[in-house]
């Protein structure tokens, strides 16, 4: 891997805005770290089908370095300078690489807050981005999958059809006009990237039922599920803990709320009700 290096990495995490207790952890352990155990694989990660896996060989090598996974996300920030060439060959902006890989900081900055330590775990999920698969564009993120057959039948589509998968970052500005901005620039992204159009798609707690109720009319949230035909509510979730209460496990009812969707979700589960996750169609 020809950008393995400290100084390379320390540049590119100031790049990205990487938290400097995590960029001193980074320095302090990259000694620990062999070169050659990662260069068998690290090129895996720059394919979809094998991005995984290599993805758990990565994890495999890294889980006896440390506890905190500083060694894994070193390497991962080593891949990702050597994903810029991926991104050259389609030609893609900087900006999208670099908002793409500013996931990173974000994630250990979550990870911060819901855990009070400087940690990283989110190497599962940047597989990903690694592969070119998924893209920041805007202020959402979008995800080439393939889908199943249930899903295809739900929406006229064919088993195993390309589709692209929104997620909303935690950081995301849900203004109406951000939001559609971000779609018509993917929109135009994937037919110039990728010579295609693709049906999208979204599956997440945002679009529960449930929050239909609960949520304030001025709400970020409201607007997201305004632009999706939401065809139903299925699988009961607890990820409301997370992104709501930034809390992992507990009793709803010892949870002191500060926000208005934090009350109007404690109140709703208390008296019985579920949190679910939603799916829909865009339909802009």
């Amino acid at each position: 891997m020809k950008n393995f290096n400290k100084e390379d990495i320390i540049k590119f995490c100031n790049k990205i805005n990487m938290p400097k207790e995590i960029l001193n952890k980074i320095i302090d352990k990259f000694h620990l770290i062999a070169e050659d155990k990662v260069n068998i694989f690290y090129k895996d990660f720059f394919e979809l089908d094998k991005a995984q896996s290599a993805y758990e060989n990565l994890k495999t090598y890294t889980d006896n370095l440390d506890e905190d996974n500083i060694c894994e996300l070193t390497v991962l920030l080593a891949i990702s300078i050597e994903c810029y060439e991926k991104y050259i060959e389609k030609n893609i902006d900087e900006k999208i690489y670099i908002d793409t890989m500013k996931c990173f900081s974000r994630f250990v900055l979550e990870n911060y807050k819901w855990t009070g330590k400087w940690s990283f775990d989110r190497g599962f999920w940047v597989w990903r981005q690694l592969s070119l698969s998924l893209f920041r564009i805007g202020e959402l993120e979008f995800e080439i999958c393939y889908i199943d057959d249930d899903t295809a039948k739900k929406i006229n589509g064919y088993k195993n059809e390309k589709v692209i998968y929104v997620h909303i970052p935690s950081d995301a500005n849900c203004k109406i006009d951000n939001l559609h901005l971000s779609y018509e620039q993917a929109k135009q992204f994937f037919k110039t990237h990728f010579n295609a159009q693709y049906k999208i798609l979204c599956s997440s707690w945002l679009l529960g039922k449930e929050l239909e109720d609960l949520l304030c009319e001025n709400s970020g949230i409201k607007n997201f599920r305004k632009d999706y035909n939401i065809f139903e509510s299925y699988l009961e979730s607890d990820d409301y803990l997370q992104w709501v209460f930034n809390k992992f496990d507990g009793n709803i009812q010892d949870f002191i709320p500060k926000t208005s969707l934090q009350k109007a979700i404690r109140q709703h589960l208390i008296n019985g009700g579920k949190m679910t996750i939603g799916f829909g169609i865009l339909k802009i």
